[in-house]
């Protein structure tokens, strides 16, 4: 496989998958064990983190008793139990655009997710046959903003950074493909979040993105 080749690399939470609930529910689980509430200002900054990370950087804030492993397992845990039970809803266009980008280059998920949700998520949605690989930034030694997954996963593409184009919805996201020296397409998950002058193209719905947008952008690349 050439290493010279492009690579579409999507991230999966909000982007491609409703999972608001099933974080919820997670993080929720998460701060009662800390004997808080669920802090709605509080999860946008942390929207785009990992399990770990996310865990980590709650402990920071709230200072709570034990250590913050406890917390991560808690936290991952909490995750996997969610997904296993909880709605698992395609993003508007999703499906559709993922099924017409296929074979225009390799593509793979690259999120914060465990990768068992990933691959279930995937499957239920009927496109995990449309990537040829998944990864987890629980698998990476530094989650978004750092750019290890996305680097991790245009390695398993053979895949240049450089000729990658992410889709992304999280300023963490977006940050880790800019790290990574990689375009980005954003569809903003929080509307209160800027992307101004950091995105190469900015959407409202993965149904507005054609496929002579992403051509388009594979060519600059």
């Amino acid at each position: 496989m050439s290493m010279n080749q492009c690579g579409i690399l999507f991230d999966m939470d909000e982007l491609l998958v409703d999972l608001h609930e099933i974080w919820t529910a997670a993080e929720t689980r998460l701060l009662e064990a800390m004997g808080r509430s669920f802090d709605p200002e509080l999860a946008r900054k942390y929207k785009g983190l990992n399990a770990r990370d996310l865990a980590a950087f709650v402990y920071q804030a709230v200072r709570p008793a034990g250590s913050v492993t406890d917390y991560q397992r808690i936290m991952q845990e909490a995750l996997v139990k969610e997904y296993a039970g909880g709605p698992i809803r395609a993003m508007p266009g999703a499906v559709d655009l993922v099924r017409r980008l296929r074979g225009l280059a390799p593509m793979a998920v690259a999120s914060g997710s465990p990768a068992v949700g990933i691959d279930r998520a995937m499957t239920r949605l009927g496109i995990r046959d449309c990537f040829d690989n998944i990864i987890s930034s629980e698998a990476v030694a530094r989650g978004k903003p750092y750019p290890d997954v996305f680097l991790a996963a245009a390695a398993m593409l053979g895949a240049t950074p450089s000729r990658c184009l992410v889709f992304e919805d999280s300023i963490h996201g977006v940050r880790a493909a800019i790290a990574g020296g990689m375009k980005v397409f954003c569809l903003p998950s929080d509307p209160a979040d800027s992307f101004d002058g950091l995105a190469t193209r900015v959407f409202k719905s993965l149904a507005d993105v054609t496929v002579d947008d992403v051509r388009a952008a594979l060519g600059k690349l």
